[in-house]
């Protein structure tokens, strides 16, 4: 009974997180042969049905979780979930406050989706309006990119003792391959290239201090360590191509439309709090 009932709740998730609209896989089911069944309608438990396109939603579930879909097994849990809600109905546990309270929500939860995908599929945006979505986003990526390496030391007073070596003279290549404890220290402590927000803060709020060629005058200290730092280059980097972000652009537009609509919508209701 604890398997059975672990099914049936897993069914009862998944009905509920997947829409009608969902594709059908093929040949999972057949319909019922039985002709004193409505069509699109595979069983029925004291009279109520129990529709076909239920089952394919939950099996369209399961097999996009990458399981394989028994379609009789899931009917018969269907059916199990059926006549478990019509014994709760019986005992009025349907006009219980928190479970009222819960169906209410789920009603709500599945209309309120249904109308904003109904009302996305009916919005189009022209190039023109993607373009300027498009310039307003890339006015707002950081495009800095930076070329540095570092040598990573346990303590400042190591890293201090580095930076002496460095202002006397030493190439940071070979401090880095005699000092480093990161194993970039190897290879001149070179990191490449990479985007400041993919470091620690501190060492990228360094490398915003810093011009090309410059090495730190003092220890950068972060999660890892102790850093010496020489920001070797830096760069703008290329933003991608329109087309390439285009159906992006349309789902930014379309969320923010949708998000527009609904203060339309709750600007004209009637809201008591």
């Amino acid at each position: 009974m604890v398997t059975l009932m672990s099914k049936l709740s897993a069914s009862i998730a998944r009905i509920f997180l997947l829409s009608a609209s969902l594709a059908v896989p093929t040949g999972l089911i057949a319909q019922s042969t039985q002709t004193t069944l409505p069509e699109g309608v595979l069983a029925t438990v004291n009279g109520r049905p129990i529709p076909q396109i239920s089952v394919y939603n939950v099996a369209q579930q399961i097999e996009e979780a990458g399981e394989q879909a028994d379609a009789e097994r899931i009917l018969d849990e269907l059916i199990n979930l059926e006549i478990l809600t019509q014994a709760a109905e019986k005992l009025d546990l349907d006009k219980q406050p928190e479970i009222s309270a819960t169906l209410q929500l789920q009603y709500t939860q599945t209309m309120a989706n249904a109308y904003l995908a109904s009302k996305s599929a009916d919005m189009s945006f022209t190039d023109e309006e993607l373009r300027a979505e498009y310039e307003a986003q890339s006015a707002n990526v950081v495009r800095q990119e930076y070329k540095a390496s570092h040598i990573l030391l346990e303590t400042a007073e190591q890293a201090q003792s580095v930076i002496a070596e460095l202002q006397a003279g030493k190439s940071f290549a070979a401090a880095a391959a005699e000092h480093s404890i990161d194993p970039a220290g190897e290879n001149g402590g070179d990191l490449g290239w990479f985007i400041g927000a993919t470091m620690d803060p501190a060492f990228a709020g360094a490398l915003e201090t810093m011009a090309v060629g410059d090495v730190s005058k003092t220890p950068v200290q972060t999660e890892f360590g102790f850093h010496v730092i020489n920001l070797v280059d830096s760069r703008d980097a290329a933003l991608p191509d329109f087309n390439s972000v285009k159906a992006g652009l349309i789902n930014l537009a379309t969320r923010r439309a949708l998000a527009e609509h609904v203060e339309e919508l709750k600007a004209a209701a009637e809201i008591t709090q």
